[in-house]
């Protein structure tokens, strides 16, 4: 009696810890005074802001968190990383597996704004390094209390294991060559022992660093074992993406004069304000070139003598010309807000102006969005084999007797045609 008693409980805390390991961890914002979180490599390039928080863990430069709270004094938040199988539910790594330190960090590198009409306290942090690859979760909390949580981002560490080689071609699919593009690539895995290919990797492919539209756990289509080696092309489009269309843009970098694509400015407002111009559809038009940020933003004032923390917020509303309501929820989405769909980038529709409107509190620089209608996601962008995109494919690898998967590959790449 007292043994099966002992496996009654046992199994039920099994059970519990499942369930509070099934949870998919994303890139969400809890609280509505955090706003622009920013995860970025330490590049020391201008650009480093826009590149993807995925790092090597050998020659790791370090990331960056920024992050602003709309609030008018300092609260003490603090930081912790949660280690992530690679469907982003939490790994069975400890604490003391993955860093070298105790797993709790308080963020003291804070500074307030100067002279802005919307007060915030910007927050900066750089995230320790970890001993092994993987997902990972930075997750930031308020007084010392991890249910009181402020944000979530995930970031990757890879290992350089698996030497991809890419080929982004046309669709096969003959009907969408005209919108899609295919991902085709193989896998050399010369230094590791993989036993099960078809099984023990697993792969992820990103298009303009996106987790929401990914492709995930595609299966080669050739294995030659006696020559380490893994192809992937796939016929029946279980590697295409929708290219969708070059991202529309604007710039907000000042106060004192419209920037391009902005058609109105209220300085005195507080929040200030500022309207883009009305955008149209584009989905019955031409392929035009532009040169773009692919759905990512950068934070920058252009305002005479101002530093970083003179950058300031604008209430600012997005407008989008449409004949009639459509069926679905509308949403302006990109990097600013994590290309989620929720309430807060949800537009409404107005059937006197015709015109989805959304007002969304962005601080200050230059801007890349869509639009995105619920069941047809490229209606008002339209899709085209042409356009410029980034994909990043991810090496995802179980070893037998493992409890969660290492990244031990990753290439990054654009294509366009």
């Amino acid at each position: 009696l007292l043994i099966i008693l002992i496996c009654i409980i046992s199994f039920g805390e099994i059970s519990i810890l499942k369930a509070q390991n099934s949870k998919e961890f994303k890139d969400e914002i809890f609280k509505p005074f955090i706003k622009t979180v920013r995860l970025y490599p330490r590049l020391n390039t201008s650009d480093q802001d826009l590149q993807a928080p995925i790092v090597s863990l050998t020659s790791n430069p370090g990331l960056i968190l920024e992050f602003d709270a709309l609030l008018e004094d300092y609260e003490p938040f603090q930081a912790k990383l949660i280690h992530c199988n690679a469907d982003w539910t939490r790994s069975m790594l400890s604490d003391i597996e993955i860093l070298a330190d105790y797993n709790s960090f308080d963020l003291n590198d804070f500074k307030y704004s100067e002279n802005t009409n919307t007060l915030y306290t910007h927050y900066i942090f750089e995230v320790p390094k970890t001993k092994v690859s993987g997902n990972f979760i930075l997750m930031v909390y308020r007084n010392g209390d991890q249910d009181d949580i402020l944000f979530t981002s995930r970031f990757v560490v890879f290992e350089n294991r698996v030497s991809i080689k890419t080929n982004p071609v046309l669709s096969t699919a003959v009907s969408q060559r005209d919108f899609n593009q295919q991902i085709e690539f193989s896998l050399n895995y010369g230094v590791l022992d993989i036993s099960n290919p078809h099984s023990d990797v697993y792969v992820v492919i990103r298009q303009n660093q996106r987790w929401d539209n990914a492709i995930y756990g595609l299966r080669p289509t050739l294995v030659r074992q006696d020559q380490s080696f893994m192809e992937y092309r796939h016929f029946n489009q279980e590697n295409n993406f929708k290219a969708g269309n070059e991202f529309r843009f604007f710039d907000l970098r000042t106060f004192r004069f419209r920037g391009q694509n902005i058609s109105y400015i209220d300085s005195d407002a507080i929040p200030m304000i500022a309207h883009t111009f009305i955008d149209q559809s584009r989905s019955h038009g031409v392929y035009s070139q532009l040169k773009d940020l692919n759905g990512q933003y950068f934070i920058e004032t252009r305002e005479p003598q101002a530093g970083c923390l003179e950058t300031d917020y604008f209430n600012t509303k997005f407008q989008l010309s449409s004949p009639k309501g459509e069926e679905g929820d509308v949403y302006v989405i990109g990097a600013f807000n994590n290309w989620q769909r929720n309430s807060e980038n949800k537009m409404e529709f107005d059937p006197n102006t015709l015109l989805y409107t959304c007002d969304i509190l962005l601080k200050q620089g230059v801007y890349s969005y869509s639009y995105y209608l619920e069941g047809n996601p490229y209606f008002f962008e339209g899709s085209y084999y042409q356009t410029e995109n980034t994909y990043d494919i991810l090496v995802y690898y179980r070893p037998l007797g493992s409890f969660t998967e290492r990244v031990v590959g990753y290439s990054s790449f654009s294509a366009g045609f």
